[in-house]
């Protein structure tokens, strides 16, 4: 059976005041040197890696909650849901950011690499098992070095492709981390190949989000987008969308480009519908959009909705095709703009989660055939072509390897179609150490796992129940306590 537990709010969500997350914590951000390349013949290389660690609450044997972000720069570690289950737990909570990211403040680069001048060789050490003795080596740092921490049990947190993270480190090395609690992460649809029957998955459940929150506004929105799609074919978009009203220097990229900003967009704005603002100029962006989409009445003027929202221009400015926010949502780079997420699509975690079926909301788009996951070919792994169940065993990610592995847990969001792709099929039992998955209804991509300094509690009624039910889990954080599991 899957284990899914639906977190329904029968109350109707209050939305906090549009704002933007703050970028400062408080907490001193520190460096820590990290080997370049882990491997034996690996070398002595060294390079600064950024970190944030808070002991505010720590008690002796208490539990290391260890976030690792990934694919931006590093968050402020009073954004993580971490520090709120810091005080209840007797934590330590610390935050190290991913190998080759960074900000306009820095970065964690290593020698020799610029973001701003990248030769194909640059992500050399870039390699999934780099990233993840990174984490076992800062938490053994961090063991050695606090007070009272040294026989403390550390918990492994990330979300997104660092929930892929967070389960692969739970699987590889058990005895470092005690736990892990995995937000958002795709566990499924791997490689380009058009054999994959899972590749369908991620848009058929955001089809299903626009005609469950409007099943009118998905009609306006599916018939929108095949008039887009034909007027592309017969070459006469000019003529029929009028009134989409592209500004004149933009005609010359052609309306594919905006086709494609436009249909990435509407995947998108359901999978990080925030309650903040962040991707989009308004917080709750699809309830901003549906309400938009119903109250237009031409193909033009519903179109005109995502690539607003995308470009973020006001209502009445004309479409411009060289917006750079336009620019990253014709290619699908909405998730990080950093080269080496690029990179790492390409290296180590291709998910394909672009292939639309017919009878969609959004028209037929990447169904036959191969599809090309990786926007440099000179960064394919050389395993890159195989097919899905290649590497749900390479990454030991099959049903039937999760379902052994105890105290991990797997977070999805309702809006968010990565849904489809990350709730492994586990059994349902009584026993909590067991491994789970729960799907938070009406809850964005890694919703759960912001702290209330981000998203207060009460606003939202999912979230209030997610923190009741989910995590902390009743997990054994410490040697003296009695284990939840006979």
């Amino acid at each position: 059976m899957l284990a899914l537990a639906l977190l329904a709010a029968t109350a109707t969500a209050r939305h906090s005041p549009a704002r933007v997350q703050s970028n400062t914590s408080g907490i001193a951000t520190q460096d820590f040197t990290q080997r370049v390349n882990h491997s034996a013949d690996g070398g002595t290389a060294t390079f600064k890696q950024r970190y944030q660690l808070n002991t505010q609450h720590f008690e002796p044997g208490g539990p290391i909650l260890f976030v690792q972000s990934a694919e931006a720069g590093m968050p402020p570690l009073n954004a993580s849901v971490f520090m709120d289950y810091a005080p209840k737990l007797g934590a330590l909570v610390a935050i190290l950011e991913h190998r080759f990211f960074g900000d306009f403040h820095g970065g964690s680069y290593p020698p020799g690499y610029n973001p701003l001048n990248i030769s194909n060789d640059a992500f050399d050490s870039l390699t999934m098992d780099n990233v993840l003795q990174d984490g076992v080596d800062f938490v053994n740092w961090i063991k050695s070095t606090v007070l009272g921490a040294g026989n403390s049990r550390a918990i492994y947190g990330g979300s997104s492709y660092g929930g892929f993270l967070a389960v692969s480190a739970r699987l590889r090395y058990p005895d470092t981390f005690y736990g892990a609690i995995a937000s958002s992460p795709a566990l499924n649809s791997f490689g380009p190949l058009s054999s994959n029957k899972f590749k369908f998955d991620s848009a058929i459940w955001a089809s299903d989000v626009y005609d469950e929150v409007s099943i009118d506004a998905s009609n306006k929105i599916k018939m929108s987008m095949t008039q887009f799609k034909r007027c592309l074919q017969d070459k006469n978009c000019d003529r029929v969308l009028s009134d989409l009203n592209v500004c004149k220097n933009s005609t010359a990229l052609g309306y594919e480009r905006l086709y494609r900003a436009v249909q990435n967009t509407y995947l998108a704005v359901s999978k990080f519908n925030y309650p903040w603002i962040e991707k989009y100029p308004t917080a709750d962006p699809l309830g901003d959009l549906i309400n938009k989409t119903l109250a237009a009445s031409t193909a033009d003027q519903v179109l005109r909705i995502p690539l607003l929202a995308a470009s973020w221009a006001n209502g009445s400015s004309c479409i411009d095709a060289f917006n750079s926010n336009i620019s990253r949502a014709s290619i699908g780079n909405i998730e990080s703009s950093q080269p080496a997420w690029t990179y790492i699509n390409c290296g180590y975690y291709p998910i394909n989660d672009m292939s639309i079926p017919a009878d969609n909301v959004l028209p037929e788009a990447h169904a036959r055939g191969p599809v090309d996951l990786c926007l440099n070919s000179a960064w394919k792994a050389p395993d890159y072509g195989r097919e899905n169940e290649y590497f749900l065993q390479k990454y030991a990610l099959t049903n039937d390897f999760l379902d052994t592995t105890d105290r991990l847990l797997i977070v999805q969001g309702g809006y968010d179609r990565t849904a489809a792709i990350g709730s492994p099929v586990l059994t349902v039992t009584d026993l909590l150490n067991h491994s789970r998955v729960i799907l938070v209804d009406g809850t964005a991509h890694a919703e759960d796992v912001v702290s209330e300094a981000v998203e207060p509690r009460g606003l939202k009624p999912q979230m209030d129940q997610v923190s009741g039910i989910a995590p902390p889990p009743p997990w054994k954080f410490r040697d003296r306590e009695r284990e939840a599991d006979p």
